[in-house]
């Protein structure tokens, strides 16, 4: 069963707008409509930077090539997020090292890689003697296009809209904004309590950002 749709930039900017008292204000909600994408925008880039969301996790394999030293990632892959990398050989899959040594490339000896680097492409390292292995890269997927009114935001909808709308009451300096706060604020801890057994969510009030201490097994 696939996710749910995901609401468009449109959807969630005329929702702000409407929050914010511009929604029949004709030429005011357009005037004010790029300050506001770029709020959802950044609140969607914040969230995203901040945690591995499952739902961003993607996954590719792919056959060696014989003698080939360097892959080209997914095309959505972001390659500061890569998960892993693993070899299949012998029906069983063998998770590669990552960081290829100078001492490493002095030894040439082996035809399954051990080990991989990352580069504008990643190199494999020994270089596959046969295109009879798979290789497996897990990785964090890169957001979406967010320009147009009918681009689909690649989170969840309402963490996105309460961040957004949050700051935008803010930026206004409208009464209600700590309200819509402190519903984001419950919102992201009721989902990391159902995901990771336990809260450490912290506001910085400067700036209306998220921060976040991660262990090395969370994810979202």
């Amino acid at each position: 069963m696939s996710l749910p749709l995901k609401r468009t930039l449109g959807e969630i900017r005329s929702d702000i707008q409407t929050r914010l008292g511009f929604g029949m204000a004709g030429q005011a909600g357009v005037v004010n409509s790029p300050l506001i994408d770029s709020m959802i925008r950044s609140a969607q880039n914040q969230l995203y930077e901040q945690f591995d969301w499952l739902e961003m996790k993607g996954i590719e394999e792919r056959l060696t090539g014989t003698d080939q030293q360097y892959y080209d990632y997914p095309s959505d892959c972001n390659v500061e997020r890569i998960v892993g990398i693993w070899i299949k050989w012998a029906g069983v899959f063998h998770p590669l090292a990552e960081g290829i040594t100078f001492e490493d490339r002095n030894f040439t000896m082996g035809m399954i890689p051990t080990k991989y680097e990352r580069r504008d492409q990643y190199e494999l390292w020994p270089v596959p003697k046969s295109n009879d292995y798979t290789i497996r890269i897990e990785y964090i997927k890169t957001l979406g296009s967010l320009v147009a009114d009918n681009d689909r935001i690649s989170l969840p909808s309402e963490l996105i809209y309460l961040h957004a709308l949050s700051n935008a009451k803010a930026h206004y300096r409208q009464p209600d904004a700590e309200t819509y706060s402190s519903q984001l604020d419950a919102l992201l801890g009721k989902l990391k309590s159902r995901h990771r057994g336990r809260s450490v969510w912290g506001k910085t009030k400067e700036r209306s950002s998220y921060d976040y201490s991660p262990t090395l097994d969370q994810q979202v």
